[in-house]
Order: structure tokens, then sequence, then C-alpha cells
């Protein structure tokens, strides 16, 4: 008798909650911070207090966060309240604007033009001035959310990051690939939940703000 030949393929699911930081004064002020630190905004705070009191119901398993403290500091309560450790993880940071990072789109169109120029026309390739470009960090999230992934079967995983960042692995998952990355809106404070069955995955709740 012949057919098709199978094979035990490996079974994993993983529920991912994806929370974008709470408000900062950068982000008050339209200012570009990726890799430098901003604090929460007063409107920040209030946003994560009414995080902590959404998600304290949900069952989740571990936290993780970026080494930014706008991230450790809008999940600290719940952490607190779960009585569950935070892992940062350097990776899941936000681009790094380079020479930009605290100037905004306006600053840097009338003090670098030709930068700016260059931005608009390559794009996803663009590279700030000793920083990265999209590409650069969808691959870096990438590995990191593999690692995550590969070490959580069966767990529901709260990643608490930048829109940026969140926007990686939306696309990343949907796709694998980082050219549907605009086409996500991540606002401060949202919750997106991700379901990854075999490789597939479904969005049941997006850009979630209804609580705040």
């Amino acid at each position: 008798m012949t057919g098709v030949q199978t094979c035990a393929l490996p079974i994993y699911m993983v529920k991912l909650i994806l929370v974008r930081h709470a408000l900062t004064v950068d982000n008050q002020k339209s200012r570009l911070s990726g890799h430098i630190d901003s604090s929460i905004s007063e409107e920040g705070k209030e946003q994560i207090d009414k995080i902590t009191n959404y998600l304290k119901d949900f069952d989740i398993d571990k936290i993780y966060t970026t080494t930014s403290s706008r991230t450790k500091d809008t999940v600290k309560k719940l952490s607190e309240l779960k009585s569950i450790e935070i892992i940062e993880k350097e990776s899941l940071k936000e681009i790094s604007f380079g020479d930009f990072e605290g100037l905004t789109f306006d600053e840097i169109k009338d003090k670098y033009p030709k930068e700016f120029q260059d931005m608009i026309e390559k794009g996803y390739e663009y590279k700030y001035p000793n920083g990265e470009s999209l590409i650069d960090s969808y691959n870096r999230v990438c590995i990191e959310l593999d690692n995550i992934i590969s070490n959580n079967d069966d767990r529901t995983i709260l990643i608490c990051s930048h829109g940026g960042t969140i926007r990686n692995i939306i696309t990343y998952l949907i796709s694998n690939s980082y050219k549907y990355h605009w086409n996500f809106k991540i606002d401060n404070g949202s919750v997106t939940i991700l379901e990854v069955q075999d490789g597939f995955t479904v969005i049941t709740a997006m850009n979630n703000t209804s609580f705040i």
C-alpha cells in the first residue's frame, strides 16, 4: 500500500497580550524617543491605573517589558498585583532614532532637510544617523519574539513595549514581512491580543483602548 508519508508536527499555542506603554512627556510633544528614556506624563499615570484595572483579571503567566522605564512603569502595578516578576528584554525596544532622538519631525525637516528627504524616499530602508532602519528593528524584534514563543508553549504572555515594536510583532506573525508595518494603528495604553497556534496567528483584539 502506498501513500503520503506524514510526520508529527510540533503543536503549540501561545497567547500574546501586547500593551503599548502609557503616554509619555515626549509622546505629548511629538518628540522621537526610541532608545532614550521618557517619563510617563500625568495623563499617562491615569492610563496606567486603567490598564491595571482592565488586565487584573486576565490569566497571565509571564510579563515581558523592554529596559525602558516607560514600559516597566506601565505594568509595574499589574506585576505586583499578580506577583509576576517582570522580565526585561533589550531586543524589544523601540527603533533607535540615533542622532534624531528627542527631536520632532518638524525639527528634523528644518535642521536636516537632506536627511528628511532621504527618510521619505528610502522608507523602510532609511537608517537614522547612528541609529537603525525600520528593517533593522524588525529583524531584532523578530529574533527575540521567536525565542519568547518557543520557550512559552501553552502560556499567556504579556509584552509591554512600544508602538513600533508591536507593529513589528503583528506584521511578522501575520505576514512574515515588515511591509505591513504602517497598516496597524497602536495607541498609547492600547491592548492587542494575538493567539499563535502552530505558526498560524489570529488577532482577537486590536488596539483596544475602550477601557481608557
